[in-house]
């Protein structure tokens, strides 16, 4: 709502109210009239002084602009003043003597409500010994555990007839929390808590908390203070992902070996001189003596060595900032645990992991790249936490221009020039369907039928459309999602899919199937 209006709600009924009732033929309305005057005048030089005062004290603790002191009225409080003046027109249009009580008393409690607020509890008084301490419990946590705010105050003035109260949002589709104490904890240490649900893969930071004081009618409120950043770590979960031995292929690169190569006059007995370290079975013993030194056979074969993959997470997605559903996280969630458990079980096997993704260094983003052990899964935990969408590093430039095997974890179409046609290139596609939820759909509304409980704010016409209309833009921007990760499955014959996996179904736990 524009603030000319909320603070034109402040002073203009009041006004208007007194001159309807000074120039009431009863004397009693008369005389409510005068009452009413000597409240608004006093209402007005009240928050003049605050104005005035904020003004000079420039930015302080609650970083409140002077024009802020007077928006002081709350949605309550504005329907109560004009509510209260076209009770006072209507008494004088139809001679209604109980419309005017009415609204003599609704503006009165409007006045005195917002002269008492701006006295005891406007600017920073209240705050200027307070000490705020917001939290995130665990502070480091792996997907899926449950998360713990906790606001701890210390020194927060809370005069009589006021409350003050605290709400803010940690997640960016988490749980909105809401925190009310009375006077009776005025300058008292104390310890909110609230439950913010399972916590989301990623490194986050909570935007501050809003806190700001309120009389018990709830007809007034003062301006915001904004305090209270938080930073917290979220690692990802790892699953565990069935057939990733066929990733490397039907014939085990790691179980084949190599001809040595023989020069035309080589026969099968190569030999050389024995070195320290060599095995002495090989020892060919009739050629030592004959040479006076101990030689050994060389192996006709060139035993494997470690084989080498890469795992390459394509998160090269623009545009995933503005959509409002909760699809493009919770894919990026799934890949990076199909990345990391793919990485885990080859690296349990000996082979020789490397992850490859785009991360932002610097204000940019970049390519980076990151071997994993089979003992290393903290540390590839920390690497996946860092992951996010990003629009400028795409997969061409993610891939290898070698012949090391590389296995891409993508959930987009095949394609961009990305070296479909390598093959030592295998893909493993990620489909949204199997992995994200559906949004609540958008319930029809009534304007009879209370969706909340009697007296919530919720319930308040404006905020249901609007809810309604953020929830319209939710499926939108749903499907727009869906249309950029369509999957041609025929470009994608011969390649692995990631599902759920059948034998564990709801644990989380992956399986590999080739797509026909």
């Amino acid at each position: 709502m524009n603030a000319g209006w909320r603070i034109g709600s402040v002073f203009v009924p009041s006004f208007v109210a007194v001159f309807v009732a000074i120039r009431a033929t009863s004397s009693q309305v008369h005389t409510a009239g005068l009452v009413l005057a000597g409240l608004w005048i006093l209402m007005a030089c009240t928050l003049w002084i605050r104005y005035r005062q904020a003004r000079r004290a420039g930015d302080s603790f609650t970083s409140q602009a002077g024009v802020h002191q007077l928006d002081i009225l709350s949605s309550t409080g504005r329907t109560t003043a004009w509510s209260a003046v076209i009770f006072l027109a209507a008494a004088q249009l139809t001679g209604w003597a109980s419309l005017s009580v009415l609204g003599v008393l609704g503006l009165g409690l409007v006045c005195v409500a917002i002269t008492w607020t701006a006295l005891v509890a406007g600017g920073d008084l209240p705050w200027r010994r307070a000490t705020i301490v917001r939290t995130i419990s665990p502070d480091v946590g792996i997907e899926g555990e449950p998360l713990t705010e906790k606001l701890k105050l210390e020194g927060v003035k809370i005069p009589a007839a006021m409350r003050m109260f605290a709400s803010g949002r940690p997640l960016r589709f988490g749980l909105t929390t809401r925190y009310a104490v009375g006077s009776e904890g005025s300058e008292a240490a104390l310890e909110l808590e609230s439950d913010l649900g399972p916590a989301p893969r990623g490194e986050h930071t909570a935007p501050p908390i809003a806190l700001w004081l309120g009389d018990v009618l709830g007809l007034t409120r003062t301006a915001p203070v904004h305090t209270g950043e938080a930073t917290f770590a979220v690692m990802p979960r790892l699953a565990k992902v069935e057939n990733v031995r066929e990733l490397l292929g039907d014939g085990r690169d790691d179980m084949k070996s190599r001809d040595a190569v023989k020069m035309p006059t080589e026969g099968s007995f190569r030999i050389r001189e024995y070195a320290p370290g060599d095995d002495t079975r090989r020892i060919h013993w009739v050629r030592s003596l004959q040479a006076g030194n101990l030689v050994v056979r060389l192996p006709d074969e060139i035993p494997p060595a470690d084989p080498s993959v890469r795992i390459v997470l394509d998160n090269h997605f623009a545009g995933t900032d503005q959509l409002s559903c909760r699809a493009p996280a919770e894919l990026l969630d799934v890949m990076i645990r199909v990345w990391l458990g793919i990485g885990k079980a080859l690296a349990d096997t000996g082979t020789r992991v490397t992850l490859v993704t785009g991360i932002e260094k610097g204000g940019s983003f970049t390519r980076c790249e990151r071997p994993l052990h089979g003992r290393g899964s903290a540390e590839a935990a920390k690497f996946g936490a860092r992951v996010a969408w990003q629009p400028t590093v795409r997969l061409d430039k993610l891939l290898d221009r070698t012949q090391t095997r590389q296995i891409v974890v993508s959930c987009r179409p095949r394609g961009d020039g990305a070296k479909t046609d390598n093959p030592n290139v295998q893909w493993v596609v990620v489909p949204h369907n199997d992995w994200t939820s559906r949004e609540a759909w958008p319930e029809r509304s009534f304007p009879i039928l209370l969706p909340f409980a009697a007296g919530s704010a919720e319930n308040r016409f404006g905020r249901r459309r609007a809810e309604q209309a953020r929830l319209v833009a939710t499926w939108q921007d749903r499907m727009l999602f869906s249309q950029l990760c369509a999957i041609d499955w025929k470009s994608f014959s011969g390649a692995y899919v990631a599902r759920p996996s059948s034998h564990h179904p709801g644990a989380g736990n992956v399986m590999l199937q080739v797509i026909p």
